[in-house]
């Protein structure tokens, strides 16, 4: 059999058991330190931003014209589509 084949499900086993233990971010930060690529995590906090700009009424994502829609009497139950039109 292929020898990555074992390699990798070794590397999985640690990397599960690790992830498990709670201690896998402490094991990669420090080996990023050993090959030079550890880089310092970001801690400035946020900031609100100086203003608020409140949302418009009307949605703004809606550019399409309204659509004339055909009336229907519900009452008669029929529709009036094009009156003059009418057989």
């Amino acid at each position: 059999m292929n020898l990555w084949f074992y390699f990798h499900c070794v590397l999985a086993v640690i990397i599960l058991y690790k992830n498990y233990d709670g201690t896998l971010e402490e094991s990669l930060n420090n080996f990023e330190k050993s090959i030079g690529l550890y880089t310092e995590l970001d801690t400035t906090d946020t900031e609100t931003p100086p203003f608020y700009i409140p949302p418009i009424e009307q949605d703004s994502t809606w550019i399409l014209p309204p659509i004339e829609r055909d009336t229907i009497n519900i009452e008669n139950n029929y529709t009036d589509i094009n009156e003059e039109n009418r057989i």
